[in-house]
């Protein structure tokens, strides 16, 4: 009876997670959906809105792309990211060590697994940036069923692809910034929810993928991300910065009925602000963000807040640090002009307070090109 009850949990973990690795199409909406994540965000507690430059001004707030003054910025071949929870690295190291599975299955239960893949190419010129996109989305989260007791998976995943514009121009002496994204993105998303007694006969043979298929909503979406920044004069006053998200991005393109498309993307209006003491290579920063301001996703406050640092030294080594949702997050950075190098520890909130439901993650970035 306990060697069938594993088989049933191998077939389970096996049959609903080999296909989604390897699929066409796998990937899962994050907690924030964003079609790019900033890995320096994310080791500076999500916060940096006032502050981001090159690709993550594109898509994070365009109008800092006004304060690029180089006719050519940034230019990025490749930037390949990776985002890990820590229990899925546990479950991969258990499995390899022989541990009984259904211990293994048992330690994740009530706790999402997460895995996020992104590359992103692209330049930054005067005012101006253009960028390429790709990013994956995978989320498992395990629960008991009443009934039998053995494992549920509910499976969310997401993909995009696509390019995106920006530009932006200054005023009032250059005080007053004002930036505007475009974008074209084509997004596949698909939700599952699957137990352990039926995920052998659904998964368990060449018909997982097409299944997986026939749950994928496709689409393609045209919106734009827009920004305001106002940096004054004096280097020791705090700059604010506003960000309307989203807007038009509902991958309704070509006239796709709204059930048979992917989520619309939520438009928020993000609020950010900043102080960043320094000189002109090295300085540090402490930047306070409050996504979603007018609660657009009916959120806890404290998950939508976002309180950052970062100390950067000859524009080289940076070192951050910050409190993502209250959990706090690390992260260093390299920066050898043709190659930047990423890494650190992030946290969220999978529950609906904070203190719920900790997901702690790691993450790492590899830049290839020329990064000032």
């Amino acid at each position: 009876m306990a060697k069938n009850r594993k088989i049933a949990v191998l077939a389970f973990l096996g049959g609903v997670l080999l296909p989604l690795c390897v699929g066409e199409k796998t990937a899962v909406a994050a907690e924030l959906s964003r079609e790019y994540v900033s890995a320096p965000l994310m080791g500076s507690g999500g916060a940096g809105l006032t502050d981001v430059t090159g690709l993550e001004a594109l898509f994070y707030n365009p109008a800092n792309l006004a304060r690029s003054q180089s006719v050519i910025g940034d230019i990025i071949l490749v930037s390949p990211q990776i985002e890990a929870s820590t229990n899925g690295l546990g479950i991969y190291k258990d499995v390899k060590a022989n541990k009984n599975m259904l211990d293994v299955v048992g330690s994740v239960i009530g706790h999402p697994v997460k895995l996020g893949v992104q590359n992103t190419s692209g330049a930054s010129f005067r005012r101006t940036a253009l960028g390429l996109l790709q990013r994956v989305d995978l989320k498992v989260s395990l629960k008991n069923d009443s009934v039998s007791g053995l494992p549920v998976a509910s499976v969310s995943s997401s993909v995009r692809a696509g390019a995106a514009y920006g530009i932006a121009r200054s005023f009032a002496s250059n005080t007053v910034h004002l930036g505007v994204t475009g974008l074209l993105i084509q997004k596949a998303e698909a939700n599952l929810s699957v137990s352990a007694l039926d995920a052998q006969s659904k998964f368990g043979n060449s018909g997982g993928n097409s299944i997986l298929n026939d749950a994928m909503k496709r689409g393609v979406g045209v919106g734009a991300h827009v920004g305001l920044l106002f940096t004054p004069d004096s280097s020791s006053s705090p700059e604010f910065s506003v960000v309307a998200r989203n807007l038009g991005l509902n991958y309704g393109v070509g006239g796709k009925s709204a059930s048979d498309r992917p989520t619309t993307e939520l438009q928020t209006i993000d609020f950010g602000m900043s102080l960043q003491p320094g000189t002109k290579n090295s300085r540090a920063r402490i930047s306070m963000d409050i996504y979603d301001i007018m609660n657009a996703s009916k959120e806890n406050f404290y998950k939508r807040l976002h309180l950052g640092t970062e100390v950067t030294f000859s524009n080289v080594l940076g070192v951050l640090g910050g409190l993502n949702q209250g959990y706090s997050t690390y992260g260093v950075f390299l920066n050898a002009r043709l190659l930047r190098l990423d890494a650190g520890i992030f946290a969220e909130e999978m529950g609906k307070y904070p203190g719920d439901n900790k997901s702690r993650s790691y993450y790492g970035r590899l830049s290839v090109g020329w990064t000032k």
